[in-house]
């Protein structure tokens, strides 16, 4: 550490110490001595390098920089090679690297790979009888996982990490080593440096002489987007089945690897807050095993024995619920793992004021995750034998329980969506075979290529959590939701209800009752299947068939330099039925290399190519006719800070840039109020706030001239209230008032309970938020905006946002939600909301000038996952442009 930073250090530290007791006995310089140890108690080998010793400071004085975890984590591998092992499983975007660190006995140290093969061993009882089962159980210490910080800003569990390596390395407790004879530990102190480091960054830029508790100090404001997020802006604990990042990308295949029987992710949460663990609070997943609750409960009792002897104070049973399957406790736990959430009130630095007016230190923080790792520790260690019984027991259940098969076809209008599915269903663990043949399944054929998932697996439960239409909520849960609402209370649910992949994906399936007969191929992770080019002499070009990987290919084929265009309807060419949104290549004023580039691309992306040999079409729009558009790569804008979502703006420049290639330049939203946008063709609005008061009148006139002059403006989800704001007037639609309250005055009588409710705001519920659930919508495939998108598509609804439908001649709806009977397609919607929304707008177009407004009122990035509303948005961002006449 340098002497500078030293010496800030120190003057944080002595500056903390007139706010917190435990520090209360230093003076005005950094002290020689150790302070008391997190636990009280607690006696070391002094052998063992401390946190003071490698880094400066004690745990939980200072906020550790995630390079400095690692350097102290090496520094414990360098004392102790035969009980350290540190590893990587990859790199941040930001070229971070991403690793985890093993803590055992010597002899432990010496066996990982016997254990590691052991665990896997265990997960699947095709492969390990009964009595070889019991063999290992004999012989194996549980493995026990903790993983830290994947939210950036949550910044307790890392420095906890160090504090709790060097406690197990260094404890003189007898009772510690023996939980290591029992155990493996393996930690992921960091598991998201890229947000760890833009916290540190403005956590010590607004520090000053000593910490400042109070919500408004510049240290514990964050600016946009805060420290939360990764690089892209994802959320790293709603990543896990969908696996977009590379940090979630490296963890998982490492959680598979390894099969632990106890996964714990720690976290922090709002200020006011004590500390949570399990059990969790109401909805359960109906696909949670007993025995995962009941190993849940009795480590949770353990860490309770244990807070109540350290004077901590915690919950459980609130606020946190256990049903959707895309946490970082989540999905393990359809591995088999008893996995958990940690969650500490935080102090976002070092010290915090709460309202109660006590202030909570950044040491308290560190202290309580301590506790709670060691707790971990110790009941896995003393419920070894259990754990492993039941790792073993949940593979004998998916294979022994499993009846039928989910099989998964390709869409017609986007046929090669179902490969992606598949390949992210094996990263999930789970088993997917594709078909040599067509095939009969319930009652239905399907093609050679189509997937087929048994259920008779070991990871039959993932299978059915990723694959199901819906998971249903416990009946009583929702009714006591409904009581709520009535009473003018929020909801209970804590995430989305809805998550079946095929459904975000518009892929055809069934669950079938047995499985089919077929010759199946097992799928790999791979998620494309390579394209390829068909009939690549033919003389005057290239069709290309629309869809996900249509459109990747379009994009990277037009920042190559080739010339295409995009028919807007379906025509027949040699006999052929092609769809709209058909991609045309021809040779004549192409690269002459033209060939080898789609047969690179066509391998790149998955998409399908065949060459023709002229142009001549028997129906439908000519290659030559106004129906064939020529398409340009666009200069894309996307709003960038407040008041965007992060992870809005973030999933959706990951969507343009990552997934289908195109840049993208981010510009400050209070830029767009006077910025010269000329030479941009489309400006994105993400999900977002009040962009109306961010704007102004004079950056709504701006956007105005500049859509009449032909730009492209896209607004997603809440963004989509400007465009049919009163005031910016762009939209005929109106967003419709979400209350459906009738007024009451008031009376001199009551005349009775009922009226009394009415009186104080009791009434009939109105459309309410919605956590998040899957809705059918109708697209008008005749208007160009659906171009090569399949007749219906399944919208991900959240919130209350309901809008008025397009009239004749105000514009036209592309996408609308269907009837009220059909709308829910999985999850749960209020029957206010399922009734309003009904025949409602999904997705808005109208001219303005030379430009289109385009008006997604829900936003199609969410999470990465919307695999079947991604050619929408492409269509809107390649195709808008086309139809305007801006300035190239």
């Amino acid at each position: 550490m340098s002497s500078a930073f030293a010496r800030f250090a120190a003057t944080g530290l002595v500056a903390l110490a007139a706010l917190s007791a435990p520090l209360s006995a230093q003076t005005a310089s950094l002290p020689q001595a150790a302070p008391e140890p997190l636990i009280a108690g607690s006696t070391f080998d002094p052998a063992v390098p401390t946190v003071r010793a490698v880094l400066g400071y004690d745990s939980g004085d200072f906020v550790t920089r995630p390079a400095d975890v690692r350097t102290y984590f090496e520094r414990l591998r360098a004392h102790a090679p035969d009980r350290v092992v540190i590893g990587e499983y990859g790199r941040t975007h930001e070229g971070r690297p991403l690793w985890w660190a093993a803590i055992g006995t010597p002899a432990n140290i010496a066996r990982m790979d016997q254990i590691q093969a052991n665990s896997r061993a265990l997960a699947d009882p095709r492969v390990t009888t009964p009595a070889q089962a019991q063999a290992i159980i004999a012989d194996q210490p549980a493995v026990v996982w903790m993983a830290y910080s994947v939210h950036g800003d949550e910044i307790s569990p890392a420095d906890a990490a160090m504090a709790a390596a060097h406690h197990l390395l260094a404890s003189r407790d007898p009772a510690v080593q023996d939980w290591l004879s029992k155990t493996l530990v393996i930690m992921v102190p960091t598991q998201n440096p890229d947000g760890r480091d833009r916290f540190t960054d403005s956590f010590y830029a607004g520090f000053g002489t000593r910490p400042n508790p109070d919500p408004l100090s510049a240290e514990r404001d964050q600016p946009w987007p805060g420290g939360r997020f990764n690089h892209d802006l994802f959320d790293l604990n709603r990543d896990w089945f969908i696996q977009t990042q590379p940090e979630t990308q490296g963890h998982a295949p490492l959680v598979l690897a390894w099969r632990p029987q106890v996964l714990v992710d720690s976290h922090e949460m709002g200020t006011d807050e004590t500390f949570f663990f399990p059990p969790e609070a109401e909805p359960l997943n109906p696909l949670l095993t007993p025995e995962t609750l009941e190993s849940r409960e009795i480590i949770g009792r353990n860490t309770a024995r244990r807070f109540d002897q350290a004077g901590v104070a915690y919950f459980n049973r609130q606020t946190y619920d256990a049903f959707y399957p895309g946490y970082g406790d989540g999905w393990p736990a359809y591995l088999g793992a008893v996995s958990m959430t940690y969650e500490q009130g935080s102090a976002r630095g070092l010290a915090a004021r709460r309202s109660s007016g006590e202030v909570l230190t950044y040491r308290e923080t560190v202290r309580n995750h301590l506790i709670a790792t060691l707790s971990t520790v110790e009941a896995a260690a003393d419920n070894r034998e259990r754990l492993l019984r039941n790792a073993y027991a949940y593979g004998q259940d998916g294979v022994s329980g499993g009846r039928g098969a989910f099989v998964l076809a390709p869409n017609p209008a986007d046929p090669t969506t179902v490969d992606k599915l598949a390949g992210l269903l094996t990263r999930s663990g789970v088993e997917v075979g594709r078909a040599e043949a067509a095939f009969t399944a319930c009652g239905q054929s399907y093609p050679a290529g189509s997937y087929v998932v048994p259920l008779a697996q070991p990871q039959r439960r993932m299978a059915e959590v990723l694959l199901s239409q819906s998971v249903p909520l416990d009946p009583a849960f929702l009714a006591e939701q409904e009581r709520r609402r009535a009473r003018g209370l929020g909801d209970q649910i804590y995430d989305v209800t809805a998550w079946s992949m095929p459904v975000m994906f518009n892929v055809p399936f069934a669950r079938c009752a047995s499985a089919p007969s077929v010759s199946t191929t097992p799928a790999g992770s791979a998620l494309v299947r390579p394209g390829s080019v068909a009939d690549a002499s033919a003389a005057y070009g290239y069709l290309v068939q629309p869809g996900v990987a249509g459109l990747k290919l379009m994009s990277a084929a037009l920042q190559q330099g080739v010339t295409l265009r995009s028919l807007d309807r379906a025509f027949e060419k040699d006999g052929r039925r092609w769809p709209s949104g058909t991609l045309l290549i021809p040779r004549a004023g192409n690269p002459a290399d033209l060939t080898q580039r789609l047969q690179t691309l066509a391998t790149q992306t998955g998409a399908r190519v065949t060459g023709i040999a002229d142009s001549w079409v028997s129906d439908g729009p000519s290659f030559g006719s106004d129906g064939a558009v020529l398409v340009r790569a666009p200069n894309v804008a996307l709003a960038w800070d407040e008041p965007t979502s992060p992870t809005a703006a973030g999933a959706t420049r990951y969507l343009l840039e990552r997934e289908f290639g195109l840049p993208v330049t981010v510009v400050r939203t209070a830029s767009l109020s006077s910025a010269d946008l000329s030479r941009y063709q489309v400006l994105i609005l993400p999900e977002g706030g009040n962009y109306e008061s961010a704007l102004g009148a004079g950056g709504l006139a701006n956007l105005r001239g500049w859509v009449q002059r032909g730009g492209t403006l896209i607004t997603l989800g809440r963004a989509s209230r400007l465009m049919a704001d009163e005031d910016a007037d762009l939209l005929a639609s109106r967003r419709q008032d979400p209350s459906s309250e009738a007024e009451d005055e008031a009376a001199d009588i009551i005349a009775d309970e009922a009226h009394y409710d009415s009186l104080i705001g009791v009434a009939e519920p109105g459309p309410a938020s919605v956590a998040g659930a899957l809705a059918l919508a109708r697209v008008d495939t005749e208007h160009w905006l659906a171009a090569g998108v399949a007749p219906s598509v399944n919208v991900l609804v959240q919130g209350a946002d309901i809008y008025a439908p397009l009239g004749q001649g105000q514009g036209v709806n592309v996408v609308r939600f269907a009837g009220p009977e059909d709308l829910v397609v999985s999850g749960q919607m209020w029957a206010e909301n399922r009734a309003r929304l009904a025949f409602k707008p999904a997705v808005m177009v109208n001219g303005l000038g030379r430009g289109q407004l385009i008006a997604f009122t829900q936003d199609p990035t969410v999470r990465g996952y919307l695999e079947g509303l991604k050619p929408l948005l492409i269509n809107a961002v390649f195709l808008g442009p086309a139809r305007s006449s801006p300035s190239w």
